[in-house]
């Protein structure tokens, strides 16, 4: 892996802890816990991202 990919996925897991750490930070603020579902688009939105991932992964590997 080069350093320019090891650091872009760096900032990508940088970018989804903000999130949650956003998240977090509003429910507290509003008093409230953080919901299931709120919990489950981020996930869904982390899983899109690993497909993604996955994919490119696997085109590098074929040699595309």
């Amino acid at each position: 892996m080069g350093t320019e990919v090891a650091i872009t996925l760096l900032l990508g897991l940088l970018d989804r802890a903000a999130a949650y750490g956003a998240l977090i930070s509003k429910a507290k603020a509003e008093g409230r816990d953080v919901s299931d579902a709120e919990f489950d688009e981020l996930a869904e939105q982390d899983d899109q991202a690993r497909k993604d991932l996955v994919a490119a992964i696997a085109k590098r590997k074929a040699g595309g």
